[in-house]
């Protein structure tokens, strides 16, 4: 985590890794926006947090890892440790969970260390791209380890291998790891319940079970959906259980024995959390067909499978045969989730971005992992052959995850000023008020941004995916910059509530703002070196908007 963003003190900049950069300008402005900007106070005061890149409305994005990370900071924590230490833990509680539950479901440490292994190092079919373009030679070993980007990048790079199966995901994405492991914990503490326990402890496990998945809903809208299609197969079959006519008669109902005090427990505690769980869900949901995932169209049956076999390997084959081949308790605990999570979102997209579907892939792999190393325990118990046929899968399964590890070690970094070392940063910090909203002529790593103000329209990708009216709030900000006079401007200005208007000297393309009004203005702030200019809203038109 800190190889990927770090702190350089004498400098006072952030230092970001080259693959981390896209999503990091997400995530620092929404962390800024808790440790620097109004979202915290808004968070302890009971009103809607808002989105940094697009205030005005109540956030669409998951928030709650990044509100952690902003109140660390706030209380004194410098950012790369704020930001790491969560992330770090996250990560590493994911790896005890996904041992921990993979050892009650197979009852064997073996199964438990390779689902952790194949976790870590993902079984898709890119080493193919690489050793076609690096031969295998005596300088093979040299290629990988000295590689510094991944062979596979689809969708951007045009093949069929995806960018979310090596550990890049966890490292751009840092409230990932830590949504996995709450998500683990549920199926945990449900798998639990299906051993014979008494009412009480069933009803406390309902309770934790329910407070958990709440929780899930700040920090990742998809995993908490993903983990509802589980929830949804198991307390099915505990309320057809309940609504036996001889279930109040028998004290030990027929699996699954999550039955009575689960349901119970879940139910006050979903029910406590469904007013916000309804409206987070209106916010982010977006629901429309879209088959067969990132498949490159046309759309045939051939064309997915090769897809989903390019993507996911040998475990094409290994998590079937691991489920058929596992206990039948934990094929019936299992089986209609993970289903679920593979059939429902190679039918339908669940965000305005298709991409975002990964996030139940990941979750339904870092299960079927498990029943893959089941498999292949199996296997290397077969006499003569196993043991070759196991060792062969396993490098199989493994080979693209160890060659996709380097390109995250041999990343490069970018240094990123921070509110000492820029005096951009630094006026928007002290001479700004938290709750002002800045118009941006720039979209990346914005200064306003940097200091926890909002910016009035954030990157395009961010808020279009985020499923906000994209093109009305930037139709809306370039009329702002494309003002024909000083009376229109903060007429403008007013309607959109912008306390400040920053101007860059490369401003974005689609903006073109009217030089010749803002030539004739005079700005709060100028910087001499890369001419950035900021006018006051107050200033320009003798009232702060209200």
């Amino acid at each position: 985590m800190f190889h990927t963003f770090s702190f350089d003190v004498r400098k006072q900049e952030m230092r970001i890794a080259t693959k981390a950069w896209s999503d990091f300008a997400a995530h620092i402005p929404l962390i800024r926006s808790f440790s620097y900007g109004p979202n915290l106070g808004r968070l302890l005061h009971g009103k809607p947090v808002e989105s940094p890149l697009f205030p005005g409305e109540p956030i669409r994005y998951h928030y709650g890892f990044y509100a952690l990370v902003g109140a660390l900071e706030r209380l004194g924590l410098r950012i790369d440790w704020a930001f790491n230490i969560p992330s770090a833990l996250g990560f590493f509680l994911l790896l005890v969970l996904i041992f921990r539950l993979s050892q009650l479901l197979f009852t064997n440490y073996f199964v438990s260390f390779l689902s952790v292994l194949l976790f870590l190092f993902n079984g898709s079919f890119s080493f193919v791209k690489f050793f076609r373009e690096h031969p295998l030679a005596s300088i093979t070993p040299g290629d990988v380890f000295m590689n510094p980007k991944f062979p596979s990048f689809g969708p951007w790079d045009g093949g069929p291998v995806t960018a979310f199966w090596n550990l890049n995901i966890f490292t751009n994405q840092r409230h990932l790891g830590l949504s996995y492991a709450v998500a683990l914990t549920i199926l945990l503490l449900m798998w639990r319940c299906t051993a014979k326990t008494s009412f009480s402890r069933r009803f406390v496990f309902g309770l934790g079970t329910g407070v958990l998945w709440g929780t899930l809903w700040f920090i990742n809208h998809a995993v908490a959906a993903a983990i509802a299609f589980c929830l949804l197969f198991i307390i099915q079959h505990a309320w057809r259980n309940m609504l036996h006519p001889s279930f109040f008669f028998r004290p030990d109902p027929k699996f699954p024995k999550v039955g009575d005090g689960f349901v119970i427990g879940f139910g006050v505690v979903s029910l406590l959390l469904m007013p916000f769980i309804l409206n987070s869900l209106s916010a982010s949901l977006s629901i429309q067909q879209s088959p067969c995932y990132l498949s490159p169209p046309p759309f045939t049956v051939a064309s997915c499978a090769y897809f989903w076999f390019m993507n996911l390997g040998l475990h094409t084959f290994l998590v079937p045969l691991g489920i058929l081949l596992a206990p039948k308790t934990v094929r019936n605990f299992l089986l209609g989730p993970l289903l679920a999570l593979f059939i429902l979102p190679n039918l339908f997209r669940f965000s305005p971005d298709m991409i975002n579907n990964h996030k139940f892939f990941n979750f339904f792999l870092i299960v079927g992992n498990m029943f893959s190393a089941y498999a292949i325990v199996r296997i290397f118990s077969i006499k003569r052959i196993g043991t070759l046929v196991g060792l062969v899968g396993l490098v199989g399964l493994m080979l693209s995850g160890i060659i996709d590890f380097f390109p995250i070690i041999n990343d490069a970094k970018g240094g990123m000023p921070d509110v000492a070392s820029n005096p951009d940063v630094r006026f928007f910090a002290t001479q700004t008020k938290p709750n002002d909203i800045v118009a941006n002529s720039t979209w990346f790593y914005h200064p306003a941004s940097l200091a926890g103000r909002s910016m009035y329209s954030g990157y395009t990708y961010f808020t279009w995916s985020y499923g906000y009216d994209q093109g009305g709030r930037e139709a809306s900000l370039q009329s702002i910059y494309q003002a024909p006079d000083r009376l229109s401007l903060c007429q403008r200005l007013r309607d959109t509530n912008v306390a400040y208007i920053e101007l860059n000297s490369e401003p974005e393309h689609y903006l073109q703002p009217n030089m010749a009004l803002w030539d004739t203005l005079l700005p709060v702030y100028k910087n001499p070196d890369n001419h950035l200019r900021i006018y006051d809203t107050e200033s320009l038109c003798d009232a702060r908007p209200r």
